[in-house]
């Protein structure tokens, strides 16, 4: 594994509420995409501690991968007690906050964030790392908002309100801070800028993006094709499928053909299940899931277009995993997506939540394939500028610059 050029010696502290699982012998093990992620922290930080909700192998309900330490590297998991309910958590309060403060003692940089669940750990952590005076790192990479939906009762509203204060207490009291849009950046930071950094969060690394030839030579067989669109995420409010499902009943309603299929899991699996065997033109098939890896990509790379309907403001992952196989997006029109969708050129955008534009837009789609094909060849020329190795190598020269002994 080629690594990074820049190399972070400091004693460094992660803090997640991602959970951790550990084995008889010591080995640390992580759900696939996060040990995805955390494979690339390791090439560039040599001293990392890990302060994360741990648990035994067997407890893992998820597929999990070990982690390989590099050479010269030290990696050291600090076990915080299960996340396991809100009222576990709770009742761990003491014991969690003890044993952040004793981690965040001995670290020179913490590297924490502003959501979690059932509360974020850096509410704890973040004022810990300010009183101790430790270098503070903030990566916002997901909402602290809830939805629309979720804000009815006092309660949750008022968690929406004590996690916007809070979050901008922490960014603006970090020495770094890494916004996944601008839009965080600007609610959070307000006009100080001098620390701030805006990159997307992006997961597909170069063998999984299609070289030009090669995508040609799949369009080439498409473009003959039906359209076919996929839906691939959480099948949940906040990604839109009711929005979605609201659209395709349009235009099942109508008469309209189209191809569309939806993967992943969620609360609105069985709404999609039901839909799927109601339709009377449309044909809606519901996929079952597959790990991020070469089987999901072959997958993806069959289709026209990926429909992108978020509510919410994050900045969903797959718009990058969609342009690496040179296909474009149908996607809300939101701060987390705008930045990333060129408006006819990578991409649609449609006003979010809005069910009768989106059933259009789906519509046109199904009957301009040569234009998909265009598009879908322009969002793989945006891709080589957006891949996980160069997140992570530019954020190492962001630390290294912050955080130089020189």
């Amino acid at each position: 594994m080629p690594k990074n050029d820049v190399i972070i010696d400091q004693p460094y502290l992660l803090v997640t509420s991602i959970p951790c699982y550990y084995d008889r012998a010591g080995g640390l093990w992580l759900d696939r995409l996060w040990h995805h992620d955390l494979t690339e922290h390791l090439q560039y930080i040599a001293n990392l501690n890990l302060c994360a909700p741990a648990l035994p192998r067997e407890n893992a309900c998820s597929d999990l991968a070990r982690v390989e330490i590099p050479d010269n590297h030290q990696l050291k998991l600090i076990g915080l007690p299960p996340q396991l309910s809100a009222y576990a958590a709770f009742c761990a309060l003491p014991r969690t906050a003890a044993i952040l403060w004793h981690a965040i003692g001995e670290a020179q940089i913490v590297h924490s964030g502003i959501i979690g669940w059932p509360y974020p750990l850096g509410w704890i952590s973040n004022p810990f790392a300010v009183l101790r005076r430790k270098k503070l790192v903030i990566v916002v990479e997901s909402s602290w908002r809830r939805s629309e939906d979720e804000t009815r009762t006092w309660r949750l509203r008022l968690l929406n309100g004590l996690s916007e204060v809070l979050g901008r207490w922490a960014c603006r009291h970090a020495r770094v801070a890494i916004f996944t849009q601008a839009a965080y950046r600007d609610t959070l930071l307000g006009g100080r800028k001098e620390c701030a950094y805006v990159m997307p969060a992006v997961w597909v690394n170069e063998p999984f993006i299609l070289n030009t030839k090669a995508a040609e030579m799949t369009w080439e067989k498409k473009v003959t094709q039906p359209v076919r669109l996929l839906f691939a995420g959480q099948m949940t409010a906040n990604k839109g499928i009711k929005v979605l499902l609201s659209a395709l009943r349009l235009l099942d309603a109508r008469g309209i053909q189209v191809q569309l299929d939806l993967i992943g899991n969620g609360e609105l699996r069985e709404s999609c299940l039901r839909a799927a065997v109601n339709c009377q033109t449309l044909r809606l098939s519901v996929l079952n899931s597959l790990p991020y890896g070469p089987a999901f990509f072959e997958l993806l790379q069959q289709y026209h277009a990926l429909v992108i309907p978020s509510l919410s403001d994050e900045q969903p992952r797959i718009l990058f995993d969609a342009y690496a196989r040179a296909i474009p997006v149908i996607a809300s029109n939101t701060d987390g997506l705008r930045p990333y969708v060129q408006q006819d050129r990578t991409g649609w955008l449609v006003p979010k939540g809005d069910a009768p534009t989106l059933a259009e837009t789906i519509e046109r789609a199904t009957v301009n394939g040569q234009k998909l094909r265009d598009m879908g060849m322009s969002a793989l020329e945006v891709i080589p500028r957006y891949t996980h190795k160069a997140m992570h190598r530019t954020r190492s020269h962001i630390l290294q610059q912050h955080f130089s002994q020189a």
